[in-house]
């Protein structure tokens, strides 16, 4: 888990994005809310493999240097998170929504695929990997 989180935090861009993939490779960008940001699952991993990597390993020390990655993670997913689902086509009230839209969701699905619970989980799963990760420090 170390060597993968850390590829992510040595691509993560200046705005606090994180890639789709670390090394970063230019892969479905378009799927993100652009700034160099990956597609929301995806850039979402570091946080998330931290915390089982913590669950695993009891590893502290790797908690305390890779925290305030996630946090500018954090920090780029609330700033942009709205205004890149509206960019996607999502309305805040959800009127006409039937699923889809730009993203990554459940592949194996049969009915459309719905983007907005994905990209709303993983917002919030990088929120919540946070908190467990401020709470263990």
């Amino acid at each position: 888990y170390k060597k993968s989180i850390r590829d992510w935090m040595d691509a993560q861009w200046p705005n606090g994005a994180y890639t789709e993939t670390a090394i970063w490779l230019d892969l479905n960008d378009y799927a993100g809310f652009g700034k160099g940001a990956g597609e929301t699952v995806w850039a979402t991993a570091p946080p998330i493999l931290t915390v089982r990597h913590m669950q695993h390993y009891g590893d502290l020390d790797f908690l305390k240097e890779s925290l305030h990655h996630h946090i500018r993670w954090f920090g780029f997913l609330t700033r942009n998170f709205e205004s890149g689902m509206k960019d996607k086509g999502f309305d805040i009230e959800l009127k006409n929504y039937t699923g889809g839209g730009s993203g990554l969701g459940d592949w194996l699905c049969l009915p459309e695929r719905d983007l907005f619970l994905t990209h709303t989980a993983f917002y919030m799963a990088s929120g919540r990997c946070i908190a467990y990760t401020a709470k263990q420090l």
